[in-house]
């Protein structure tokens, strides 16, 4: 467990407990709980975490104990791999700090080498009542297996929450689901998703009351061209009962037909 909290918190570092105050011995406690009960959570209805946890380097300083899983989704199905938030709802969310500036350096395979960024503090966001942080975990599945993608979808949306409050948990409450069109997903500046992004769905799992507070699934699922106009006209809850009933669940596939019509 050590070597993957070392992992986990990246380069903010591990102070020995005997130099720091009975509050601070607190908070760590209270943060090992959060972290010990979320990951139960996951290996339990998901799939076992990995060894390493894939860091935003420039946002280090703001979700210092956050970061992005790729999960083996073994107890969800044959051949689903689950790409995760893991941190959103750690009890040091909602963010206190954001980020200007930031530059990223990456090789001639598109690989980031160095990035920086200047930090700054900013007021903390209110937390929805009885949550956990942000509330929720957001992830993505898909049977694509080693994409990057989903990982460019996963830091666009944790940076939209965390340096713009996007409020992606209130949003799909109030609107029963939420899309977002053109959705940049590589190097290519005609790679883009557009996604639905809805509350997890049974089989899938749901979410559970960690130590601070309740932690939510949001799952999202990439949808077509077409079926984006349509659910901008017929809402994202209809579009959401068309996927079901289509099948397509909440597993997202870049290459699937349309719905519409169906």
């Amino acid at each position: 467990m050590l070597n993957k909290l070392k992992k986990l918190i990246g380069l903010v570092g591990l102070t020995s407990l005997s130099t720091v105050s009975c509050a601070q011995q607190d908070q760590d406690a209270i943060w090992q709980n959060v972290y010990n009960a979320r990951t139960q959570y996951y290996e339990e209805n998901i799939g076992k975490l990995p060894d390493d946890i894939l860091k935003i380097a420039h946002m280090a300083g703001v979700w210092p104990g956050g970061g992005l899983y790729v999960i083996p989704a073994d107890k969800i199905g044959k051949d689903i791999t689950v790409y995760s938030t893991f941190g959103l709802t750690n009890p040091d969310m909602p963010a206190q700090a954001t980020v200007s500036d930031v530059k990223v350096e990456k090789d001639n395979l598109g690989r980031v080498v160095s990035s920086s960024a200047n930090i700054k503090s900013k007021t903390q966001t209110a937390a929805l009542s009885g949550a956990a942080g942000y509330g929720y975990e957001l992830i993505l599945m898909t049977k694509d297996k080693n994409a990057e993608w989903p990982l460019w979808f996963l830091q666009w949306a944790v940076q939209a929450e965390l340096l713009n409050d996007a409020g992606f948990l209130q949003r799909v409450e109030k609107y029963n689901g939420l899309t977002v069109e053109a959705i940049p997903v590589g190097e290519n500046d005609n790679d883009k998703i557009n996604v639905l992004i809805t509350k997890a769905q049974k089989p899938l799992p749901l979410g559970t009351k960690l130590p601070n507070g309740k932690m939510e699934f949001l799952v999202a699922i990439v949808i077509t061209d077409e079926e984006m106009k349509w659910s901008m006209k017929n809402g994202r809850n209809e579009l959401a009962s068309k996927l079901m009933e289509a099948g397509v669940g909440q597993l997202s596939d870049r290459n699937r037909p349309s719905v519409i019509g169906n």
